[in-house]
This record gives structure tokens, sequence and C-alpha cells, in this order.
């Protein structure tokens, strides 16, 4: 198992137990207690844990993710006007698009159907089960990879591979939060590792996020704060984070 993979599976195991001690962890994961100490450490660096002596507790709710279900009824005005918008904006027939597997972004989906020519490709099932409705007349990929419960998402080098191997014009991506500092973050590092590779292999990055995502900080960034070539969201954003996202030649568009 790689770092990264040890990492996330230690934060399932502190927020399935609520509490779990360092010496459990080592023969879990057949490390030395120094070595869970120091990923121990940087959890709790990240905010994520409390260490406690011999072994470590959430802390609060900062270890929550919330599943797909559950997202989608939160800011679900703003993000149907950031997915239609997105699609007549920035779709068009021949594109080669890479969609995630957020709510908003899935959400695209339900706008695309008179489109033809156009290739997707995906790791995430929510949004392969949307596509399906597209298909016709339509090229529909899905990576292969390792299933993720909780986003239902196909992560692992195996997913990772499939987008490095392949080439896309447009890649449309949300994020947990963002901020001038940190960029934008999400809460699990396995999908942050895809995302990393899908951005690698397109030519343009496009941003769907609600305004509400301003501000926040998850557990770990994936791409910096004026990297997206494109950002969508809606008339709540701040001014002071739109006037600076000009000033780095991001274009920013408002969904209405």
């Amino acid at each position: 198992m790689i770092p990264v993979q040890r990492l996330t599976s230690i934060l399932e195991d502190i927020k399935s137990n609520r509490a779990i001690s360092v010496s459990d962890l080592s023969l879990k994961y057949d490390v030395s207690e120094m070595t869970i100490r120091r990923d121990l450490k940087q959890l709790e660096d990240q905010g994520l844990i409390t260490r406690t002596h011999g072994g470590a507790v959430p802390n609060n709710r900062a270890l929550d993710e919330l599943q797909f279900g559950q997202k989608q009824g939160i800011h679900e005005a703003e993000k149907r006007q950031i997915a239609r918008y997105s699609v007549t904006h920035f779709v068009s027939e021949g594109d080669i698009i890479i969609m995630e597997g957020g709510t908003t972004v899935t959400g695209m989906v339900a706008h695309m159907e008179s489109y033809r020519n156009v290739t997707v490709m995906t790791n995430s099932l929510f949004t392969l089960f949307e596509l399906q409705k597209i298909a016709t007349g339509n090229t529909i990929i899905s990576t292969g990879g390792v299933l993720r419960e909780v986003s239902n998402t196909l992560v692992g080098p195996i997913a990772e591979k499939h987008f490095s191997e392949h080439h896309a014009t447009k890649v449309f991506l949300s994020s947990t939060g963002w901020t001038e500092a940190t960029g934008f973050t999400d809460p699990n590092m396995l999908e942050i590792q895809v995302k990393k590779t899908m951005i690698k292999s397109a030519r343009s990055i496009i941003m769907l996020l609600d305004s509400s995502k301003f501000g926040l900080v998850s557990l770990t960034s994936f791409l910096d704060a004026f990297a997206p070539d494109v950002v969508i969201t809606d008339r709540g954003i701040p001014d002071d984070i739109r006037s600076a996202f000009l000033k780095h030649q991001v274009d920013v568009h408002i969904a209405s």
C-alpha cells in the first residue's frame, strides 16, 4: 500500500472507530509505530484528527465527506444554473471531455441531450449512469479502478493510468473548497490523485463551484488557486475573489 492510500485508510479507521491506537494501526498496515506516528502527525497538521497518548481520535466534523445524494440538495438551484451554463457555453460537438463525479458536473448531462459526436470520459458511476441517457450518437468511456463507496467513483492506479494515456480538449471539475493560499482542495487523497491526472491530460481546465465553496479549505490541494482557464460560479462570489481571478487572467463566468 502506497503512503497516500494508507493515510486515507487510516482516516477511515479513525472515523469508524472514533479512537484507535498506534499499535493497532502498526499491526494492521504492517509498518513501524514510528511510521504510524508520522502519518498521524501529518493528519493532525491538516486539522483532521487529534493525537492522543498512544493513538488518535477524530477532530469533530473534519473527517466528514458527504455522499452524492446528500450533496445534491445543497445549493441545488445554483448548481443547476452552473451545470446548464457550463454545457451551453463550453461544450461543443466534436469535443473530448472529462467529467468528474461531483454533483454539479454530473448535472451537466441533463443539458446534453441534443449533443452528438461528443466523447466523454469519467471515473464516476453516478456520472456514467446519467451519460447512458445520451449514449446514442456520442462515445462514453469509463475508467477501471477501485470503487470508493462513499462517492461511487473509481480511483487508484488503474484510473490514474487511464487519464495519463488519454487526452481531452476540456476537463470539468469541482472542489470542496478554495482559498488563494491553498487553491482548490478536496477531502480524499485517492480522489485527488485521479483529479491531478485528469488535469494533466486536458488542454483546458474548467472549474465548476458554487460561491459557498470560496473561503473553505479541505484536506489536500489538487490545483493552484489561479491555475484554471475558466471558473464558473454564481452571483454570490465575493467581489475581491472575482477580481483576484481576473487579475491572474482566469476567465470568470457567472451562471444565470
